[in-house]
Protein backbone atom coordinates (compact mmCIF):
# COMPACT_ATOMS: atom_id res chain seq x y z
CA UNK A 1 0.00 0.00 0.00
CA UNK A 2 1.34 4.01 -0.97
CA UNK A 3 2.12 5.39 2.00
CA UNK A 4 -0.32 7.99 2.14
CA UNK A 5 -3.04 5.59 1.11
CA UNK A 6 -2.44 4.19 4.99
CA UNK A 7 -1.74 7.78 6.09
CA UNK A 8 -4.78 9.08 4.80
CA UNK A 9 -7.08 6.14 5.52
CA UNK A 10 -9.58 6.64 8.80
CA UNK A 11 -8.94 3.08 9.05
CA UNK A 12 -5.25 2.25 9.74
CA UNK A 13 -4.59 4.13 12.27
CA UNK A 14 -6.13 0.90 13.88
CA UNK A 15 -3.66 -1.35 12.19
CA UNK A 16 -0.47 0.38 13.15
CA UNK A 17 2.19 -0.27 16.44
CA UNK A 18 3.26 2.87 17.35
CA UNK A 19 6.84 3.16 19.03
CA UNK A 20 9.98 4.62 20.26
CA UNK A 21 13.52 3.36 21.08
CA UNK A 22 15.27 5.80 23.99
CA UNK A 23 18.91 4.90 24.07
CA UNK A 24 21.84 6.73 25.80
CA UNK A 25 25.85 6.61 25.73
CA UNK A 26 26.92 3.33 27.05
CA UNK A 27 29.95 4.85 28.74
CA UNK A 28 28.95 8.17 29.86
CA UNK A 29 32.39 9.84 29.07
CA UNK A 30 35.29 9.33 27.53
CA UNK A 31 37.62 8.53 29.31
CA UNK A 32 35.07 6.02 30.40
CA UNK A 33 35.02 4.22 27.40
CA UNK A 34 38.65 4.34 27.22
CA UNK A 35 39.35 2.34 30.50
CA UNK A 36 36.36 -0.01 29.99
CA UNK A 37 36.72 -0.82 26.31
CA UNK A 38 39.41 0.01 24.72
CA UNK A 39 39.07 -1.43 21.54
CA UNK A 40 35.73 0.28 21.06
CA UNK A 41 37.42 3.54 22.15
CA UNK A 42 40.06 3.09 19.37
CA UNK A 43 37.07 2.45 16.78
CA UNK A 44 35.31 5.99 18.29
CA UNK A 45 38.86 7.48 17.61
CA UNK A 46 38.97 6.63 13.81
CA UNK A 47 35.32 7.62 13.18
CA UNK A 48 35.43 10.68 15.22
CA UNK A 49 38.71 11.55 13.07
CA UNK A 50 37.19 10.61 9.54
CA UNK A 51 33.40 11.57 10.11
CA UNK A 52 33.55 14.74 12.24
CA UNK A 53 37.18 15.90 11.66
CA UNK A 54 37.95 15.59 16.00
CA UNK A 55 41.85 15.76 16.57
CA UNK A 56 43.13 12.97 19.12
CA UNK A 57 46.52 14.30 19.04
CA UNK A 58 46.95 17.61 19.89
CA UNK A 59 49.56 18.52 21.24
CA UNK A 60 51.01 21.47 23.30
CA UNK A 61 54.31 22.29 24.83
CA UNK A 62 55.60 23.14 28.71
CA UNK A 63 59.52 23.12 29.90
CA UNK A 64 59.90 22.41 26.37
CA UNK A 65 58.63 18.62 26.13
CA UNK A 66 55.64 17.89 24.25
CA UNK A 67 52.52 16.11 25.81
CA UNK A 68 49.67 14.80 24.55
CA UNK A 69 46.66 15.80 25.79
CA UNK A 70 42.65 15.05 24.62
CA UNK A 71 41.04 18.67 24.42
CA UNK A 72 37.43 19.69 25.71
CA UNK A 73 36.57 19.62 21.77
CA UNK A 74 37.08 15.60 21.42
CA UNK A 75 34.89 14.87 24.51
CA UNK A 76 32.07 17.31 23.74
CA UNK A 77 32.21 15.55 19.89
CA UNK A 78 31.20 12.29 22.11
CA UNK A 79 28.91 13.52 23.72
CA UNK A 80 26.87 14.71 20.81
CA UNK A 81 27.34 12.74 18.58
CA UNK A 82 28.05 9.41 19.68
CA UNK A 83 24.40 8.83 20.86
CA UNK A 84 23.86 8.60 16.93
CA UNK A 85 25.71 5.51 16.94
CA UNK A 86 24.06 2.00 17.96
CA UNK A 87 27.55 0.63 18.74
CA UNK A 88 27.93 2.84 21.12
CA UNK A 89 25.00 3.56 23.55
CA UNK A 90 22.23 1.23 25.43
CA UNK A 91 18.34 1.31 25.21
CA UNK A 92 17.09 2.20 28.22
CA UNK A 93 13.23 2.48 27.49
CA UNK A 94 10.88 1.24 24.99
CA UNK A 95 7.25 2.46 24.61
CA UNK A 96 4.44 0.87 21.99
CA UNK A 97 0.94 1.77 21.96
CA UNK A 98 -2.06 0.25 19.75
CA UNK A 99 -5.45 2.28 19.17
CA UNK A 100 -8.80 0.90 19.11
CA UNK A 101 -11.77 2.44 18.50
CA UNK A 102 -14.48 2.42 21.68
CA UNK A 103 -17.77 4.12 21.08
CA UNK A 104 -16.62 6.70 18.16
CA UNK A 105 -13.76 7.31 20.29
CA UNK A 106 -9.95 6.28 20.48
CA UNK A 107 -8.34 4.71 22.75
CA UNK A 108 -5.31 3.68 23.79
CA UNK A 109 -3.37 0.41 24.71
CA UNK A 110 -0.40 1.85 26.08
CA UNK A 111 3.00 0.48 27.25
CA UNK A 112 6.44 1.04 28.56
CA UNK A 113 9.38 -0.88 29.34
CA UNK A 114 12.33 0.47 31.43
CA UNK A 115 15.41 -0.86 32.74
CA UNK A 116 18.69 -0.47 32.69
CA UNK A 117 19.53 -3.76 31.93
CA UNK A 118 19.48 -2.97 28.22
CA UNK A 119 18.78 -7.00 27.38
CA UNK A 120 15.59 -7.11 29.71
CA UNK A 121 14.47 -4.27 27.23
CA UNK A 122 15.07 -5.60 24.39
CA UNK A 123 14.16 -9.05 25.17
CA UNK A 124 10.63 -7.87 26.41
CA UNK A 125 10.26 -6.20 23.03
CA UNK A 126 11.40 -8.94 20.81
CA UNK A 127 8.53 -10.60 22.78
CA UNK A 128 5.99 -8.37 21.93
CA UNK A 129 7.02 -8.37 18.49
CA UNK A 130 6.90 -12.06 18.13
CA UNK A 131 3.52 -12.43 19.24
CA UNK A 132 2.33 -9.69 17.33
CA UNK A 133 3.72 -12.02 14.57
CA UNK A 134 2.50 -15.21 15.20
CA UNK A 135 -1.04 -13.52 15.68
CA UNK A 136 -0.59 -12.32 12.18
CA UNK A 137 0.48 -15.30 10.78
CA UNK A 138 -2.63 -17.28 11.97
CA UNK A 139 -5.28 -14.60 10.96
CA UNK A 140 -7.03 -15.21 8.02
CA UNK A 141 -5.84 -13.36 5.65
CA UNK A 142 -2.33 -12.96 6.69
CA UNK A 143 -2.52 -9.33 8.00
CA UNK A 144 0.93 -7.68 9.91
CA UNK A 145 0.86 -4.39 11.71
CA UNK A 146 2.24 -1.67 10.34
CA UNK A 147 5.08 0.48 12.47
CA UNK A 148 4.40 3.97 12.82
CA UNK A 149 7.30 6.48 14.46
CA UNK A 150 9.26 9.26 13.90
CA UNK A 151 12.61 8.26 12.15
CA UNK A 152 12.52 4.84 12.83
CA UNK A 153 13.89 3.87 9.36
CA UNK A 154 16.77 5.55 9.97
CA UNK A 155 16.96 5.39 14.05
CA UNK A 156 14.68 3.06 16.11
CA UNK A 157 14.50 0.29 14.05
CA UNK A 158 18.77 -0.32 13.11
CA UNK A 159 19.07 0.42 17.04
CA UNK A 160 17.14 -1.96 18.03
CA UNK A 161 18.35 -4.76 15.51
CA UNK A 162 22.06 -4.16 15.99
CA UNK A 163 21.61 -3.73 19.87
CA UNK A 164 19.96 -7.49 19.68
CA UNK A 165 22.23 -8.83 17.89
CA UNK A 166 25.02 -8.02 20.83
CA UNK A 167 23.08 -10.00 23.00
CA UNK A 168 21.75 -12.77 20.28
CA UNK A 169 23.33 -15.61 22.30
CA UNK A 170 21.17 -15.40 25.43
CA UNK A 171 18.06 -15.96 23.38
CA UNK A 172 17.03 -19.66 22.57
CA UNK A 173 15.70 -21.60 20.05
CA UNK A 174 13.46 -19.67 17.55
CA UNK A 175 13.77 -16.70 19.52
CA UNK A 176 17.29 -16.14 18.34
CA UNK A 177 15.38 -15.23 14.90
CA UNK A 178 14.46 -11.31 14.19
CA UNK A 179 10.45 -11.37 14.86
CA UNK A 180 8.58 -11.91 11.36
CA UNK A 181 7.42 -8.10 11.36
CA UNK A 182 10.70 -7.00 11.37
CA UNK A 183 12.44 -8.89 9.39
CA UNK A 184 9.46 -8.25 6.44
CA UNK A 185 10.09 -4.68 6.91
CA UNK A 186 13.52 -5.15 5.99
CA UNK A 187 13.28 -7.42 2.78
CA UNK A 188 9.81 -6.01 1.42
CA UNK A 189 9.76 -3.36 -1.10
CA UNK A 190 9.73 0.32 0.02
CA UNK A 191 6.49 1.24 -0.69
CA UNK A 192 5.10 -2.18 0.97
CA UNK A 193 7.56 -2.03 3.95
CA UNK A 194 5.22 -2.20 6.52
CA UNK A 195 6.52 1.12 8.11
CA UNK A 196 4.76 4.54 8.20
CA UNK A 197 7.55 7.09 9.52
CA UNK A 198 6.43 10.29 10.00
CA UNK A 199 10.02 11.85 8.94
CA UNK A 200 9.00 11.21 5.72
CA UNK A 201 5.41 11.39 5.67
CA UNK A 202 5.57 15.39 6.75
CA UNK A 203 8.21 16.54 4.19
CA UNK A 204 4.73 15.79 1.89
CA UNK A 205 6.90 14.79 -1.19
CA UNK A 206 9.25 17.59 -0.32
CA UNK A 207 13.12 17.30 1.04
CA UNK A 208 12.82 19.09 4.12
CA UNK A 209 13.42 17.01 7.45
CA UNK A 210 11.59 18.31 10.52
CA UNK A 211 12.12 17.70 14.15
CA UNK A 212 8.93 16.18 15.66
CA UNK A 213 9.07 19.32 18.43
CA UNK A 214 8.52 21.51 15.36
CA UNK A 215 6.08 19.51 13.92
CA UNK A 216 4.34 19.28 17.64
CA UNK A 217 4.37 23.16 18.26
CA UNK A 218 3.46 23.76 14.77
CA UNK A 219 0.42 21.67 15.24
CA UNK A 220 -0.27 22.81 18.93
CA UNK A 221 -0.41 19.18 19.97
CA UNK A 222 -0.64 18.05 23.63
CA UNK A 223 2.64 16.75 25.99
CA UNK A 224 3.24 17.59 29.13
CA UNK A 225 6.95 17.85 28.47
CA UNK A 226 9.27 18.51 25.69
CA UNK A 227 11.48 15.84 23.45
CA UNK A 228 14.69 16.48 23.96
CA UNK A 229 17.31 15.80 21.57
CA UNK A 230 19.66 12.68 21.90
CA UNK A 231 22.74 14.22 23.29
CA UNK A 232 20.72 15.95 25.87
CA UNK A 233 19.00 12.92 26.85
CA UNK A 234 21.87 11.07 27.70
CA UNK A 235 23.58 13.68 29.87
CA UNK A 236 20.48 14.50 31.98
CA UNK A 237 20.13 10.42 32.28
CA UNK A 238 23.86 10.13 33.46
CA UNK A 239 23.56 13.22 35.77
CA UNK A 240 20.01 11.94 37.54
CA UNK A 241 22.04 8.28 37.58
CA UNK A 242 24.62 10.05 40.17
CA UNK A 243 21.30 10.51 42.73
CA UNK A 244 18.96 8.28 41.54
CA UNK A 245 18.92 5.42 38.95
CA UNK A 246 14.83 5.07 38.83
CA UNK A 247 14.71 8.88 38.58
CA UNK A 248 17.03 8.37 35.66
CA UNK A 249 15.34 5.69 33.86
CA UNK A 250 11.88 7.41 34.49
CA UNK A 251 13.19 10.45 32.99
CA UNK A 252 14.21 8.03 29.73
CA UNK A 253 10.81 6.60 29.57
CA UNK A 254 8.89 9.70 29.75
CA UNK A 255 10.73 11.23 27.21
CA UNK A 256 9.89 8.03 24.77
CA UNK A 257 6.16 7.88 25.84
CA UNK A 258 5.87 11.60 24.97
CA UNK A 259 7.37 11.31 21.46
CA UNK A 260 5.05 7.95 21.05
CA UNK A 261 1.89 10.39 22.01
CA UNK A 262 2.99 13.08 19.84
CA UNK A 263 3.36 10.36 17.20
CA UNK A 264 -0.04 9.30 17.56
CA UNK A 265 -1.44 12.94 17.59
CA UNK A 266 -0.10 14.06 14.73
CA UNK A 267 -1.35 10.92 12.93
CA UNK A 268 -5.03 11.52 13.88
CA UNK A 269 -4.72 14.49 12.54
CA UNK A 270 -4.10 13.35 9.06
CA UNK A 271 -6.39 10.64 8.65
CA UNK A 272 -9.15 13.18 9.13
CA UNK A 273 -7.72 14.80 5.53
Amino acid sequence: MELFEEVFHPLSIFDMLFFNVKAVLEYPSLNILKEQNPALYERWKYLSKTKYGTDFETKRYSGGMVINETPLVVEDIYQEKAVYHPEFCKIIAITYAKLRSENGEIKRYFKKIINDDEYMVIATFMDVLRQLSTDAVNSSPQYFLTFCGHNITNYDIPLLLKRYILYRDKFEGKDKLIPLMIKKCLTAKPWDSGIVDTVNVWKFNGNNYETLMLIADFLQLKKTVDVQAMPEVSKEYWNKCSVSVKEAQEYVALQSATQTNLVIQLMIELRQL
